[in-house]
């Protein structure tokens, strides 16, 4: 039996976060080597050496990105492979309809919305990171332990029903 790798290139801290804590033990199940590399922080050059060293060792990967102000996902789509390179297969490109603050709060049940103080919403798409700072409840010290307590609540079901491109993401692994 091969040896299965995934590499999940994420923009920054708050995706790693979520990454680490929600998704990756999915990928646990289905891959022998699952890790996180953050790209934004790099020069695009070396995004492209790297995604084709993981290629020629027959590696899998998935690129997220965060949709920001594109018009569609197309676009969005479009603009990561001009930056990183023709070998990135579009079809590898999972793009955070607003940003990954959105999912966030997509998994939140009512009870643990309450829990934290924070309003429930039904549908998290257009939740930003700066919406995100203004529900923060002020006995949390910072926005990222805000989000670290959200991740402790989360639940995978109703953030699927709260967010499309979550929803989109679950049905691709």
């Amino acid at each position: 039996m091969a040896y299965k790798r995934l590499w999940v290139f994420l923009e920054g801290n708050d995706d790693e976060r979520f990454f680490t804590s929600v998704i990756k033990p999915i990928f646990d199940d289905m891959y022998d080597f699952v890790k996180p590399w953050l790209y934004a922080q790099k020069k695009p050059t070396k995004a492209r050496d790297f995604l084709r060293s993981i290629k020629s060792m027959g590696s899998n990967y998935f690129f997220w990105a965060d949709i920001n102000s594109f018009p569609c996902v197309t676009a969005k789509k479009k603009s990561v492979t001009d930056n990183y390179g023709p070998r990135l297969d579009a079809d590898n490109i999972m793009v955070v309809i607003r940003k990954i603050e959105s999912w966030y709060l997509a998994g939140l049940t009512e009870r643990g919305c309450k829990k934290l103080g924070v309003r429930a919403f039904r549908n998290t798409d257009n939740i930003t990171k700066e919406k995100l700072e203004g529900l923060m409840p002020g006995k949390f010290d910072s926005r990222i332990d805000f989000m670290v307590e959200m991740l402790k609540s989360f639940s995978v079901n109703t953030a699927r029903q709260k967010n499309k491109s979550f929803a989109y993401l679950m049905s691709r692994l």
